[in-house]
């Protein structure tokens, strides 16, 4: 495996196991619980066993292109950077992308140019694997963008600005539960609390789903890949493994034959904030084209009622537009102005569309 010696600090590629989830994942949650934004705000996240396995746990997952860094004279794992392998589909023909994701330096390490150490160390490895690029969601006001343009300058890869998404959407069940991990200032608790109602519903159509749904689930799915200019490749046994997780809740919507004509998909992670933890669900897939806002709308009130039947204490996500928000409006979500930027890394050339009118994004 790969290593560079950077002062007291090994920066070195690594193959992945399941019995160091839970080390990274303390690894993650210090970092990130220790950010200077987050002490201030809270809205963190702190990364369990169960998360960590959601994002790095599939099948399809490369386990060599993991890069960590270890402090030498202790011997400590003080960095980390993981990758998530996803085709991409640019305008009908397939590439071999990946995420570089969850770049992580405890906080008495920081300042040492490990981050950017890690992101070159990734790159020469996917570089070496043959990959075309790899695309990272950026938040302007978070230092993960500085990180990405300094190793893309430094080894000369094309760094491109595809989508910037402009709005973030969320349902709270509890605003006071809730406003222990964000700092919500009291006219934001004003406006949460009008859409917090969930309505129970009641329907012979809309149900949790079951194994016997999922090829008509992924057939669904592959629709975004004709829908979309740019989109995610789904990929079965990724998607099986998916649903089997306890941690996710999925729902589903019948047509008139009883097969599934639209779905929601979402999976528990824990919100963070201000000394408090919470659980709280990620909205990770939303099919809802076949589907009548109405339907829709119902269907997202329903995954709401299931959600916090499971404890969890709302639901958020970055508003994707590859499905209609006037069904998640109907569930009374609140969708609020919130910048993140798609960016990809371009490796080999891949041609990119310079309007990118529709894309289709996962989290898994």
């Amino acid at each position: 495996m790969k290593k560079t010696t950077i002062g007291d600090y090994v920066i070195e590629q690594f193959t992945i196991e399941e019995a160091n989830f839970e080390e990274f994942s303390k690894l993650i949650t210090q970092a990130f619980l220790t950010d200077e934004t987050a002490l201030i705000e809270g809205a963190s996240i702190a990364f369990s066993e169960d998360t960590f396995n959601i994002m790095y746990g599939a099948p399809s997952i490369d386990k060599d292109t993991f890069i960590r860094a270890i402090h030498k004279p202790t011997g400590k794992l003080v960095g980390f950077l993981g990758a998530i392998p996803r085709n991409l589909s640019i305008e009908g023909k397939v590439y071999k992308f990946s995420v570089p994701s969850w770049l992580s330096v405890h906080s008495e390490h920081q300042k040492k140019g490990l981050a950017k150490a890690m992101g070159s160390k990734l790159f020469e490895v996917g570089i070496e694997k043959g990959y075309d690029g790899g695309f990272s969601l950026h938040e302007p006001e978070q230092h993960g963008i500085d990180v990405s343009a300094a190793v893309a300058r430094d080894r000369n890869i094309k760094f491109q600005r595809v989508v910037t998404l402009t709005k973030f959407v969320i349902k709270a069940f509890d605003v006071d539960k809730v406003s222990t991990v964000v700092r919500l200032r009291w006219y934001e608790k004003l406006v949460f609390r009008l859409f917090q109602k969930v309505k129970t519903i009641k329907s012979d159509k809309i149900r949790s789903f079951k194994e016997e749904d999922i090829p008509e689930m992924f057939k669904i799915i592959q629709e975004q890949v004709e829908r979309n200019q740019i989109s995610i490749v789904p990929e079965m046994e990724d998607f099986k493994w998916m649903l089997k997780n306890p941690k996710v809740n999925c729902v589903v919507h019948e047509d008139d034959e009883g097969k599934v004509k639209g779905f929601m998909l979402a999976w528990e992670f824990i919100l963070a904030g201000m000394g408090n933890q919470i659980p709280y669900g990620w909205f990770d897939m939303i099919h809802i084209h076949r589907l009548t806002n109405k339907e829709a709308g119902k269907l997202a009130y329903y995954l709401c009622q299931t959600s916090e039947e499971r404890g969890w204490y709302g639901l958020q996500t970055p508003y994707i537009p590859y499905f209609d928000m006037k069904a998640l409006k109907k569930a009374r979500f609140f969708f609020f102005g919130k910048k993140i930027n798609l960016d990809i890394f371009n490796l080999t050339n891949v041609e990119i569309p310079e309007n990118v009118d529709s894309f289709y994004f996962d989290w898994r």
